[in-house]
Parts: C-alpha cells; sequence; structure tokens
C-alpha cells in the first residue's frame, strides 16, 4: 500500500519519510476509506427498507441527496494540507478587501 502510494503525483507522498509518517499514512487512508464505505456503501441498505415507512424514504432521500457534501468533508475539511490552503485563503480574500477600502 506504502508503495502504491508513493507512486502517485503528489509531493507530500513522494517526500521521504520515516516508519512512523508510513504508519500516519495508512492510517489516514484506512480511516477516509471507512468513511467512504459508509457514506456511499451503509445508507443504501436503508434504501431496501423504504417500502416499509415513509419516514424511512424520507430519511433516504435526504442523506443521500448530501452523500456529496459528506464525501467533501472528509477529502477536503478533514485534510489538514487543505484546511490551511482555505485559511490562508480566506485571510487574503478577507483582510486584502478590509485594507483597500
Amino acid at each position: 500500500m506504502i508503495s502504491t502510494l508513493r507512486k502517485r503525483n503528489n509531493p507530500t507522498l513522494q517526500k521521504k519519510a520515516t516508519r512512523s509518517d508510513d504508519n500516519k499514512l495508512v492510517k489516514s487512508v484506512l480511516y477516509k476509506t471507512l468513511l467512504q464505505f459508509i457514506i456511499i456503501g451503509c445508507f443504501w441498505t436503508v434504501g431496501f427498507f423504504t417500502e416499509s415507512s415513509e419516514v424511512v424514504k424520507i430519511l433516504f432521500l435526504i442523506v443521500n441527496s448530501q452523500q456529496g457534501t459528506f464525501i467533501f468533508l472528509i477529502h477536503c475539511v478533514l485534510n489538514y494540507e487543505v484546511r490551511l490552503q482555505y485559511k490562508s485563503f480566506l485571510n487574503r480574500f478577507c483582510f486584502s478587501s478590509k485594507a483597500k477600502n
């Protein structure tokens, strides 16, 4: 798994890393995989029970319509590097407009 991740075109993954960095990388990938499995796979099991109740149909509709939002949260909001970039962008965007006024 480590060798496959290192072959990707991502400078963060290709840097020289210690064994503990490799362990963190594997844990991060497994965590994201588990969360994505829950979001995409497990919510669809609710679909099997939609015939029983209108409430279950509405719940299924709401949860499945938000799958993209949940995937965004997993891959962007939970990613440290992406959070840093968002902070940097928002600081430049917010403070640069105040400085011009």
